[in-house]
């Protein structure tokens, strides 16, 4: 979706389009307030549009955890 000339998508939707993190990532940048956010929707059914300039931005900005290294013994 585009509003005012930015785009905007399903919060549940940009781990796919992006390959990037994970939902739950997202919204905890969303909580956080370094990716802007809207609610959509009555109360039966609401559905939360994020940045995606604010997605990117955040995914940027922040670095990747590195899987542990597993000894064997």
């Amino acid at each position: 979706m585009i509003v005012d000339g930015e785009q905007w998508e399903r919060l549940a939707d940009v781990p796919r389009l992006l390959g990037s993190r994970p939902a739950a990532t997202i919204r905890a940048w969303v909580r956080s307030g370094r990716v802007r956010a809207i609610r959509l929707g009555d109360g039966g059914h609401r559905e939360v549009y994020v940045a995606i300039t604010d997605v990117l931005a955040a995914d940027a900005s922040t670095p990747r955890r590195r899987a542990r290294h597993r000894r064997v013994t």
